[in-house]
């Protein structure tokens, strides 16, 4: 579906929770995918999308200690965009700004995509006009 979004091939993959073994590797190769960790990773690239659900009001944790883990490595000198998703409230933007706001040399890109629940044809739109702005 992204690739349809976006008119690019994805081709990097995270396990989700890291939970990596030989099985999710071999599998993940056969499907012709790159298999990243998140902090070793982030710092390969000039761009980095940031995407994470509210939850209880504030962002998933491991998203959280992601960026928490960022920060204490001195990440910098990079364009950083935003995507979140929440039923009601969404506020996963907003706090992961606050804590981007701490990096030093960041650009944040605009416009911040939030979807609310499910993706619709807004919300593409606006994808689609972060992903010309990363560029």
């Amino acid at each position: 579906k992204i690739q349809g979004l976006l008119g690019i091939k994805i081709d990097l993959f995270r396990a989700p929770y890291g939970d990596y073994n030989e099985s999710v590797v071999r599998n993940a190769r056969k499907m012709n995918y790159y298999i990243i960790q998140w902090i070793e990773d982030a710092f390969r690239y000039d761009r980095l999308v940031l995407a994470a659900a509210t939850y209880d009001a504030g962002i998933f944790p491991c998203m959280e200690d992601f960026l928490h883990h960022l920060k204490a490595k001195n990440y910098q000198k990079r364009k950083v965009a935003f995507m979140e998703n929440g039923s009601w409230a969404p506020m996963a933007a907003k706090i992961m700004k606050g804590i981007v706001e701490g990096f030093k040399n960041i650009e944040m890109v605009d416009p911040v995509v939030t979807i609310k629940s499910t993706m619709n044809d807004e919300n593409i739109k606006t994808m689609e006009e972060l992903a010309d702005n990363l560029l």
